[in-house]
């Protein structure tokens, strides 16, 4: 489904992304992890479409997402570290807004909300208060169903568990393990270990804009000779 072919990205002086490359294939979820500036939302944010690499390919069901970007923006649900919601709106209008946006058929449109809405545990009243007063793990949590409202083949989830709840944590963690079910890939990018090696099926490393890791997790952790993912990036 998703290719990334020697993927090279700078900033001015400063290499970003050093020739990554990496797969991953329908329900599977890669976890995306390395330190701070190691590359990681550089990465998304070129599978995203939000910027160009300088070299390199990014392939989406064998097609040049530089070249024919439509052809993974349709498909692709995106959910930055940033909340991105209308904060004086309910969450009702918020997934209404949103999945407007996205083309979500006016007959459809209902039905796309409850689906999201029984992956992210929200019910009716919490639609009907506004997004103003939502604490910041149900802000993520719908910052999420809005990111599920057209079906997406490919979620990107930067971060979605940082600075919340522990309840909400574990609802998105839930929500994840659903989409995986169901066939969505997922892109994870998380700095709590624990939390990407319990729901990735694949690990990418990265050190520096270097991928000094690729495979699935039990590849990774044996050649590498760690007995966990922090073992793995603390080395």
């Amino acid at each position: 489904m998703l290719e990334l072919i020697n993927v090279t990205k700078n900033y001015k002086d400063q290499k970003a992304v050093s020739e990554v490359s990496f797969t991953l294939d329908r329900g599977q979820v890669l976890g995306l992890v390395g330190a701070n500036g190691a590359g990681k939302s550089t990465c998304v944010s070129m599978i995203a479409t939000l910027i160009k690499p300088d070299s390199g390919q990014i392939l989406f069901n064998g097609k040049d997402i530089v070249k024919e970007p439509d052809a993974i923006r349709r498909r692709l649900g995106y959910v930055p570290q940033d909340i991105a919601l209308y904060e004086t709106l309910s969450g009702l209008d918020n997934l209404k807004f949103w999945g407007k946006s996205y083309g979500v058929p006016s007959d459809q449109l209902d039905a796309e909300i409850k689906r999201v809405c029984d992956i992210i545990s929200f019910d009716s009243s919490v639609l009907k208060k506004r997004v103003s007063n939502y604490s910041g793990g149900m802000k993520r949590r719908l910052n999420i169903g809005v990111a599920l409202l057209h079906k997406p083949e490919l979620v990107i989830l930067d971060e979605p568990t940082t600075g919340i709840d522990l309840q909400s944590g574990l609802q998105i963690l839930k929500a994840i393990e659903e989409l995986k079910v169901h066939g969505t890939s997922i892109i994870y990018v998380g700095h709590y270990m624990e939390e990407v090696e319990k729901i990735s099926t694949h690990i990418c490393l990265l050190d520096h804009g270097v991928c000094k890791a690729f495979g699935t997790m039990e590849e990774v952790l044996k050649k590498s000779g760690s007995g966990s993912l922090s073992d793995l990036v603390l080395k």
